[in-house]
Parts: C-alpha cells; structure tokens; sequence
C-alpha cells in the first residue's frame, strides 16, 4: 500500500492512515499522519499545502483513492501532522445548481458533473423522462432527485460514487463488492443489535381540518406488537398513502463487523456476504458506512451493516417560487 501527494511516496513517514466512507455523506475521506522531526536535519521535510492531491494505492499499486487536502492540523508539541483529503464528491456535496433539468436522470447527472468541471465515468441508465426545477439546491439533491424518480419506476436503488478515483459515476446501489467475511478465517468481531423502541405500525390520514380520512396500519404488527399509531397530516402535493407506509416501522436490526486483513472492496454504498454463528449473521448485508484503518503494517476494516437497501430519496419539488 502506498500513499501519494505531489508524486511522492509518503508511506515512510505514515503513522496512521483512516480511509473511510459513508452512504449518508457520500463523499469519502482519508485521514492520515505522518511522523515530523524537525531537530534531525537528515530527517525528510514534507510540504503538503491545502488543495494538494493525494492518491491511496493498493498493494498491487491499483489506485483506490484520489482527493484533495482540505484540512491540516499541527502543533508545536507533537511528533506528528494530520492531513484530511476528501473525494471529488466534496464539490458535488456542496455546490449548488440554478436551473431547470429535462431529460433522463443519467443525462441530468451528466450535465451536471460538466457544469462543476468533474468527470463523469458511468452513469447507471434508466431511460426514464425527468422534468424538475432545481433553482438553488445541491448539485447532489439535484441527482438524487433524478434517480428518485426512476427508482419508483425501476425498483432499483442509486447511488453516486467516485470511479477511477477522479470520475463520478452512478451505480446501483447494493452490488455485492466480492468480499466475504466468515468467522473461522477473516472475522474478528460482530455485533448484532435489534429494537422495537421506534415501533408504529399504524398510521392515521388526517385532512387539513383535522379529519382522518385513510388509515394505513400493519395487523401482523399489531398483533404481535401491540398498536403504536402516528397521525400524519395530508399535503397536497405528496402521496399521503405512501408517506404513510413509510412511516410504519417494526423491529429494526443493525449490525457491526470487523475483519483483517483489509478489503479495498468493501466500501460503503456495496454489499457483502458474511457468515458468524454466535449473532446469526448468515447472508447477504448492506454497507452503510466503512472504516479502513493502516497502523504500523497492520490493517483493519470496521463496517456498519444494514439489513434493507435503502436509497437517499430526494423528492422532485414542483412548486418552487
């Protein structure tokens, strides 16, 4: 594994590298520090400024990660520097788009990353016919918006990645990434956590004067569960039926796995198989975030798994004046 900035290999001087991501932020960073000595004049100076470039290699020296330094943390009293980098996705977080868009979800997302000067690599098609206004929103709530749009006519779920560690792309999110974790071989830890404590399992429609018109309910739930109901005020210009049943929520399972030693492959947005005996985690699982940690010739992955592929569904706005 190798880490560069400016060209040059820092890994001699690398302490701690964390390379982590998550569906909810998108954009993926890597922390790093590295060793500083400024007594011994053979010890090697490293200059890296904000806006610089850093690459993460893989051992086979594939690049994995490419950003740009937007943090520098030092202080007189310590032996080490702290560089934060985010991915290209960082612009697409937090740039913002003026315009109408017309046309497919790929083709909007496209015309976006040109907007923003980014490359794009593949964008997942869908052929679906997108109309929306998107006057002072985020370029990203821009694109989620589109493929929100299709997923309800797809069933498929998006997400936007980095490809090629300088090139957005949209993928289906929910790939198995080719990584396997089971507890007689790579597996060092796993937590299994479910609750009820957000239970609803009916909820109750209600008109603008206050009057319940439609209730949506889980019986199953119900029986089971005992009744928990919600009040959900109709708007106009949304499907009250289906933000009722969104509302619905039985018993919520999470989890958490770590495993050695790292795999380039499990990131957030994918999904992996794993297989540990004493939680029941048998199968197929979903990974909302991830943590790829490199300590002194030692690496680490912690991932957050889910149970369901969920999206970041952002709703198209029709009225925006």
């Amino acid at each position: 594994m190798k880490l560069l900035t400016g060209g040059k290999d820092l890994s001699e001087l690398i302490e701690t590298i964390t390379w982590s991501g998550d569906t909810r932020q998108v954009a993926r960073t890597i922390k790093f520090t590295i060793a500083k000595n400024k007594k011994d004049r053979n010890f090697p100076l490293v200059v890296i400024d904000e806006g610089d470039e850093v690459i993460l290699q893989d051992n086979a020296g594939k690049n994995v990660f490419g950003g740009i330094i937007f943090d520098i943390d030092k202080a007189a009293s310590s032996k080490v520097e702290t560089y934060l980098a985010y991915d290209l996705m960082f612009y697409i977080n937090h740039s913002d788009v003026n315009r109408l868009f017309e046309g497919t979800p790929e083709a909007i997302a496209s015309e976006i990353c040109s907007e923003l000067g980014i490359e794009t690599g593949t964008m997942a098609a869908t052929g679906v016919q997108v109309s929306m206004p998107c006057f002072g929103k985020k370029a990203y709530d821009a694109i989620m918006m589109a493929y929100t749009a299709a997923a309800r006519k797809s069933g498929s779920k998006y997400i936007p990645l980095m490809t090629d560690i300088n090139k957005i792309s949209v993928v289906e999110k929910g790939e198995l990434c080719g990584a396997v974790l089971t507890g007689n071989y790579n597996l060092i830890d796993a937590n299994y956590k479910s609750t009820l404590q957000n239970l609803v399992n009916r909820v109750l429609i209600a008109d603008k004067n206050n009057n319940v018109i439609k209730m949506v309910e889980d019986t199953a739930s119900i029986q089971k569960y005992g009744l928990v109901q919600k009040v959900l005020k109709q708007n106009d210009s949304e499907d009250a039926t289906a933000q009722a049943r969104k509302m619905l929520v039985t018993t919520e399972a999470s989890a958490n796995v770590s495993g050695v030693p790292n795999d380039f492959r499990a990131v957030s947005g994918y999904s992996i198989i794993v297989q540990e005996a004493d939680t029941g985690l048998y199968g197929q699982f979903y990974i909302e975030s991830d943590t790829h940690t490199f300590t002194c010739g030692k690496a680490q992955m912690d991932l957050t798994l889910a149970f369901e592929n969920l999206m970041d569904e952002k709703e198209i706005e029709t009225d925006q004046s």
